[in-house]
């Protein structure tokens, strides 16, 4: 048993090496020299980079307080996803509602939303 939780130590360590694949968010913008739609998907790659915070509270063991900053950083971060919904099913309705606005804003709301988290509940652990 104690050696699983070295285990868990040693990896956790190194999780926010994932934040490296928010890199992968810049293929979004061969969008503008291919228009493939499917390079807009790129753009949520970003949400990687709320790795980087969240790797550094991953060796903390979670208690009443972690679960309560979890669930504060989550209450105030889900507007974003709200509201991107909301402009996706609005601009629907108009002629300015194209396919690649929808996409764009699906994937840049959902990196929003991870990366407003992250940082939130980075914030609130070390408050």
């Amino acid at each position: 048993m104690g050696r699983r939780v070295i285990m868990k130590k040693g990896i956790g360590k190194y999780w926010w090496l994932w934040g490296l694949w928010g890199f992968w968010g810049c293929f979004g913008f061969r969008y503008f020299f291919t228009h493939e739609i499917g390079d807009l998907f790129y753009f949520s790659f970003f949400a990687f980079f709320g790795f980087y915070f969240i790797g550094k509270l991953s060796l903390e063991m979670p208690d009443e307080r972690y679960k309560a900053n979890a669930q504060k950083a989550i209450s105030k971060a889900a507007f974003i996803p709200a509201i991107a919904l909301f402009i996706i099913g609005f601009s629907g309705t108009f002629p300015f509602g194209t396919k690649e606005l929808m996409v764009t804003l699906s994937a840049l709301g959902w990196a929003a939303f991870l990366i407003t988290y992250a940082i939130l509940f980075y914030y609130y652990e070390k408050l």
